[in-house]
């Protein structure tokens, strides 16, 4: 009896401490999860506050935001494909986008006057 306790003993002992592990590996990758998506979320609202105050081209949110063009325009996509952008007039080569509450406002504005 006494072996068969002390098996389920070191069982147990082996198990804590795998636990003990696996935790302390997941702490560290939750954290940096935590902070990707904060990153990601204050990006998105620099580039959404720059196209509320009017329409933009990627170079021009770039440069607004001191965010690289390759990942405002990664981000302006899914914006756009999540409805909260839109594609304005084309500009030398560029596509303008705007914000979509921007544009309910425009279309609202239009239709009062």
């Amino acid at each position: 009896m006494d072996s068969k306790s002390d098996r389920q003993m070191n069982v147990g002992l082996e198990r804590n401490t795998a636990l003990k592990a696996l935790r302390s590996a997941r702490k560290t990758s939750i954290a940096l999860a935590t902070e990707t998506v904060k990153r990601q979320r204050r990006e998105i609202q620099a580039i959404l506050g720059v196209l509320e105050k009017s329409s933009a081209t990627v170079p021009e949110v770039s440069a607004a935001t001191g965010i690289p063009s390759a990942l405002v325009l990664w981000y302006v996509a899914a914006l756009k494909k999540y409805g909260k952008v839109a594609e304005a007039e084309k500009e030398e080569g560029y596509f303008r986008y705007r914000s979509i509450a921007l544009a309910k406002e425009s279309v609202a504005e239009g239709e009062t006057t």
